[in-house]
């Protein structure tokens, strides 16, 4: 390895010392760097062991499998029971027959948390939306460039995007004011 010596204060960087022709020094070997803690305790602390639980013990302390699975099956029939109910209300819409169920005590704020998805539509469906408003988008985009409307086409399109999500927002405002 070249040795540099590096300029002097007030020395300019570009008048750089050349490295010297002896170049290679031997350095001795370096020493590990781990150091050596040590725990030092008060005279006044006292140690306490504790006996290991049993195994079963431990074991009743966790779900097994069997009602990791139970709890699902519970979780969907409760699913179920609440889209039964939302689809039998007196309203058009999923979420007038909720806030209506939620006035008549028939369900509770609780029981809607973690389940919307379920109850309102599956996760595809709400994919499928999303690319159809998505497709729907584009050939608006693709109809104002053929029209030649360029001086307005991103205020154009804007409205035309907010009023085909129009339904996906108020779909998402409720289950907020639900969950809140």
């Amino acid at each position: 390895m070249a040795e540099y010596v590096f300029p002097s204060k007030g020395t300019p960087l570009w008048n750089k010392p050349k490295p010297k022709k002896s170049s290679l020094k031997c350095y001795p070997a370096k020493q590990s760097s781990k150091k050596s803690y040590q725990a030092r305790f008060s005279d006044s602390s006292r140690l306490y062991t504790y006996r290991r639980p049993s195994f079963s013990l431990l074991r009743s302390l966790s779900y097994t499998k069997h009602d990791n699975d139970e709890f699902g099956k519970d979780a969907l029939l409760e699913g179920m029971r609440i889209k039964n109910l939302i689809a039998n209300a007196p309203h058009d819409s999923a979420s007038e027959s909720i806030m209506y169920l939620l006035r008549q005590g028939t369900i509770d704020r609780a029981e809607l948390i973690g389940i919307d998805h379920f109850i309102l539509g599956k996760p595809t469906r709400v994919r499928m939306i999303r690319k159809q408003h998505a497709a729907a988008v584009l050939r608006k985009q693709q109809e104002l460039r053929q029209g030649r409307c360029f001086e307005d086409l991103s205020s154009s399109l804007g409205k035309f995007a907010q009023s085909s999500s129009l339904k996906s927002s108020q779909n998402a405002r409720v289950r907020a004011a639900m969950a809140a």
